[in-house]
């Protein structure tokens, strides 16, 4: 039996060994500092991509192939979301009154172009923070922690299969193309006759979710997933009082950071 496709690339290293909860703190961490009013000071605009650089730094030192896995990831994620940011807000923000570059009618402005480094900062931190938490971390694994800090077996069930969704479509998508081309679907020629080709891949995709849905189900239910009694794991989790002191004192400084800054510079 193959395995599902998931975000997960195997490896080794400290954050392979860090508890699920302790990487899902540096998420929480990440968008507490979407607080901060990075746009009232334009030398704090380097910070957010200096923490992504940070985390990068911190996935290289894991290996190549995790790394590798995590800045593609992050950039096929947020490069059309930067784009349309800097496009749609450099020429349409409504507080943009110093324009730099006029094409026709329109101006691309510098206040439009600080608000979207501004929320561009904080999207790639935030995207790129979870994203080393799902490199890094079995699946099996953040079910478990989630189930052992008290959410119940359902919350976190959705969870996972929330994060299966991307790979496990993507992965049915390219076993439909390679059926299809099989079949002699070709996928060459003008930009339309291409959108054409992919219309009949649209049913069989949506049809093998419907079906993979009910699987699922029958699944869990002949595993007694919603039996009363207590589940249990055969994965084992390490945890201490380390990483717990980090946990929250990475969120406390985060948080201290965004209300200081706040009260301080104004929303």
């Amino acid at each position: 039996m193959t395995m599902a496709p998931t975000l997960f690339v195997s490896g080794e290293g400290p954050l392979y060994r860090w508890h699920p909860l302790t990487k899902m703190a540096l998420v929480v961490a990440a968008l507490l500092l979407f607080l901060v009013p990075w746009e009232r000071e334009p030398r704090w605009l380097a910070v957010p991509p200096l923490l992504t650089a940070g985390l990068g730094a911190l996935m290289a030192a894991h290996g190549r192939q995790p790394a590798s896995a995590w800045a593609r990831r992050l950039f096929w994620l947020m490069a059309p979301v930067l784009v349309s940011l800097v496009l749609v807000q450099g020429f349409f923000y409504p507080g943009g009154r110093t324009p730099l570059w006029h094409a026709g009618p329109l101006a691309l402005t510098r206040e439009g172009l600080l608000f979207a480094a501004t929320v561009g900062g904080r999207l790639v931190l935030a995207v790129g923070a979870f994203m080393v938490l799902l490199v890094t971390t079995h699946p099996a694994d953040l079910t478990a922690s989630l189930v052992h800090a008290g959410l119940p077996p359902e919350g976190a069930y959705l969870i996972l299969a929330a994060i299966h969704l991307l790979p496990r479509m993507q992965a049915r998508a390219q076993a439909i193309v390679a059926a299809q081309q099989a079949r002699g679907l070709s996928l060459e020629g003008s930009l339309w006759q291409r959108a054409r080709a992919l219309l009949p891949l649209v049913t069989p995709l949506v049809l093998g979710a419907i079906q993979e849905v009910e699987e699922r189900a029958m699944a869990l239910e002949a595993r007694a997933f919603r039996a009363p009694r207590p589940k249990t794991s055969l994965r084992t989790l390490c945890d201490s009082p380390a990483q717990r002191a980090f946990r929250w004192g990475i969120v406390a400084l985060s948080g201290a950071i965004a209300l200081f800054t706040r009260l301080t510079f104004g929303a």
